[in-house]
């Protein structure tokens, strides 16, 4: 994609400054923010706000990109709430790398996908859409992570790992080879995943085990 449509982006939290900071090293023309929290006219980041997403209306899908700065509040759903409606209304959500991610040719990203810095992606990867991999997160070869599955920074999935739609993986989590986490599955921070983690399940600890 070119550079040269401008962006907006929604959010205006930690991981919107993250992806702020990626958007500018890239060279993407942001020409404004979307945040309830933000009164309209206000400034953020050096960014004018636009006021709440109901905004997007008033925009031609044609002539912006969106870009996803929501962190996974409310288990990822407001998230991937907002991911769905920009597509329905015709939007296109840009995918992003940072300069210095590693990523094997054969990666494949869908639509929204963002790997921050440091990240790794080996061969064989599938990231469908709106996928986020945070700083430093490792992810080994033939993994398959659905819609929306969100990596904490540092974590490491090694080979052949399935994560299901929606599934969060906490900071430094480490998901051993072949394992399946079910949709929806919260993997808690610095967790070594040994065994697979039935849908909506929240595992945690050294070896992990479900709490809920």
């Amino acid at each position: 994609m070119s550079s040269e449509r401008p962006v907006v982006l929604l959010g205006a939290g930690g991981h919107a400054r993250v992806v702020l900071d990626l958007l500018r090293l890239r060279g993407y023309q942001v020409v404004g923010v979307c945040a309830p929290e933000l009164p309209a006219g206000s400034q953020w980041q050096r960014l004018s706000a636009l006021g709440e997403d109901v905004v997007l209306e008033a925009l031609d899908p044609a002539e912006v990109w969106l870009v996803n700065g929501i962190g996974p509040m409310s288990g990822n759903m407001v998230r991937r709430r907002v991911h769905e409606e920009g597509s329905v209304r015709g939007y296109t959500w840009l995918t992003l790398d940072h300069p210095s991610c590693v990523r094997a040719e054969d990666v494949s990203l869908a639509e929204g996908v963002q790997l921050m810095a440091g990240v790794v992606v080996q061969p064989g990867c599938r990231l469908e859409a709106g996928v986020v991999v945070n700083t430093r997160a490792t992810i080994d070869h033939d993994c398959q992570l659905d819609e929306h599955v969100f990596v904490g920074p540092g974590a490491v999935l090694c080979g052949a790992v399935k994560a299901g739609r929606g599934v969060f993986i906490g900071a430094g989590a480490i998901v051993l080879p072949g394992i399946h986490l079910g949709e929806g599955a919260i993997i808690g921070a610095g967790a070594v995943v040994t065994r697979s983690v039935e849908a909506g399940r929240t595992a945690v600890g050294s070896p992990a085990r479900s709490i809920k």
